[in-house]
């Protein structure tokens, strides 16, 4: 006979699907119903010691994106808040920024508001959830304001933890986590997908849990829970996505979205957001040179009068500098060419020559405009403005490049550019690494350092030529900050 272990797993489930609903997305205000591997999860977290107290006190659990990460986070938090009956319960909803941090908090706020029996058993503010008639409160941290709350929580929750990859995030990370111990029955819940980096916080727990898994490690109230691939895994094996991706089996995560997602991202992306796989790396080669051979085309023409778009890398010194520029056809096809300059003597480089050439383009083609950094051009700019050209401010940031990058892979993965296959364009495109950041991943000169400008100026062009934003066809001349 076999003996299952005690857990108030049972309790927690029933609550979700009595009391919670669904948050923002396409099940909104419907009832929350649990999917067999997520009452797994509940069954197992929650199991009890031989005291009848919980056997864990720490979890980490890693899913791949869009499988329901954040709405199971936020009934447990609720559980936490109003079903778990511990006394003057306090819920600590922390992320590395406000707005992961809201995230959870946002969706555990809209299923109260939603719950025509939640509504009555709390009251919402922007920044916690307080309980009507009694003691108890949930509330929202986020870790790169600097700060913790000092009080004790009886239940913290930590969203993508992958994302607190400093030593200050860390230590906001441990002080909940440490005030929380302080709780005879407090719980500590990590949910995250993979991070690149095993030397940090989120390695540090990732490792943790496969060494329990692996009976190498004694770690009693350590609960780990895991799905992803494994290194020898192929990431094109679509079985493989369904055994990682459990909400594919319900259809409510339709494996025709992961097809689109392989199309549109670089593959260690793809292993990383959608298999839950850790890249280790934080450089990858943003694309292979087939992918940018099969945009080849020699016959390729440019069409004077047509509209056309510019991005600029530029620098003073030391380094080239390109102009590269496009146009759309009917199809959403973007030709491209790139003219690259390099420094001439003591290392600078012919601004006026850059300067006149861009003037040139704009004589032969409809300039819409040229995107450029600031942080080199506030003087080639303004000439150029005083020319009657469009500028378009155009900040290297990180929230900038990174979904202009983006973009810019998903066209030529799909064939939506073509070049004539210049060979020191070439160079430069494929000479960028892929390097990546907390917020996703941006073009690097990585450990070549080989230039890369004219792929740069290329990616700021693509984003522009295909921003949804009406264009004036007579537009006033001006220097646009994005």
């Amino acid at each position: 006979m076999i003996t299952l272990p005690e857990t108030t797993g049972d309790r927690v489930v029933k609550f979700i699907e009595g009391f919670c609903v669904h948050g923002e997305g396409d099940f909104y205000g419907m009832p929350f119903k649990l999917d067999d591997w997520q009452k797994k999860i509940i069954y197992e977290m929650y199991e009890l010691n031989d005291n009848g107290h919980r056997k864990y006190r720490e979890a980490m659990i890693g899913l791949p994106k869009g499988n329901g990460k954040s709405a199971l986070i936020s009934g447990l938090g609720l559980y936490e808040l109003l079903g778990s009956g511990v006394t003057s319960p306090l819920v600590a909803v922390a992320a590395a920024s406000y707005e992961q941090a809201n995230l959870v908090f946002g969706t555990m706020k809209t299923m109260c508001e939603e719950s025509p029996i939640l509504n009555n058993m709390v009251e919402t503010f922007q920044n916690e959830i307080q309980v009507k008639n009694g003691s108890g409160r949930a509330y929202r941290i986020a870790a790169k304001a600097g700060t913790a709350d000092g009080g004790r929580n009886s239940c913290s929750i930590f969203d993508e933890v992958h994302e607190f990859n400093n030593i200050n995030l860390e230590r906001v990370h441990y002080v909940l986590a440490n005030n929380t111990a302080k709780r005879r029955d407090g719980i500590v819940v990590n949910i995250s997908t993979a991070g690149h980096d095993l030397d940090s916080l989120m390695g540090r727990l990732y490792q943790r849990g496969m060494m329990k898994e692996a009976g190498k490690a004694e770690d009693p109230e350590f609960y780990f829970k895991w799905y992803g691939a494994k290194d020898t895994d192929n990431p094109k094996d679509e079985e493989i996505w369904k055994k990682v991706n459990p909400a594919i089996e319900n259809d409510w995560w339709p494996i025709e979205n992961l097809r689109r997602r392989f199309k549109s991202l670089p593959v260690n992306e793809f292993q990383r957001y959608h298999l839950n796989q850790w890249t280790r790396i934080e450089e990858q080669s943003w694309i292979s040179a087939e992918q940018w051979d099969s945009c080849e085309n020699k016959d390729m023409d440019f069409l004077q009068g047509a509209e056309t778009f510019v991005g600029i890398d530029m620098a003073l010194r030391h380094d080239t500098c390109a102009v590269t520029y496009g146009q759309k056809d009917e199809n959403g096809v973007v030709r491209v060419k790139s003219q690259i300059w390099h420094p001439q003597g003591e290392n600078y480089l012919d601004v006026q020559e850059i300067e006149a050439f861009i003037v040139e383009l704009a004589t032969k083609y409809k300039l819409i405009e040229v995107a450029y950094d600031p942080a080199f051009m506030e003087r080639t700019a303004q000439v150029l403005l005083d020319r009657g050209i469009n500028m378009v401010n155009f900040p290297q940031t990180h929230s900038r490049m990174i979904p202009a990058c983006g973009n810019a892979y998903e066209m030529i993965a799909n064939n939506k550019v073509i070049h004539e296959g210049d060979p020191e364009f070439t160079d430069q495109v494929l000479s960028a690494a892929q390097k990546v950041t907390d917020m996703g991943w941006r073009l690097s000169k990585g450990r070549s350092k080989r230039k890369i400008d004219s792929s740069i100026a290329m990616v700021m062009m693509l984003d522009r030529i295909t921003a949804p934003i009406p264009k004036d066809d007579n537009p006033e001349v001006a220097i646009i900050n994005l």
